[in-house]
């Protein structure tokens, strides 16, 4: 559970100007537990002045929409 919460620490100190992150669906929940939060209306946590989203599945911790071609 810290785990997940490690990599998104790195993740955002690697990409400080990134306005959003994605976490992948399998480690959501174990995301929203290990920083105590409940997403908002629209999904989103905000963790670290950064606005956290769901991603898609076994897909990357990442500051690049999963949309993004």
């Amino acid at each position: 559970m810290a785990r997940i919460r490690e990599l998104v620490d790195i993740a955002i100190d690697e990409d400080p100007r990134a306005p959003c992150l994605w976490v992948p669906t399998e480690h959501w929940e174990d995301f929203l537990e290990a920083v105590d939060r409940v997403p908002n209306l629209i999904g989103a946590v905000i963790y670290r002045n950064k606005t956290i989203r769901e991603g898609p599945p076994y897909s990357d911790i990442t500051t690049r929409s999963p949309d993004h071609r």
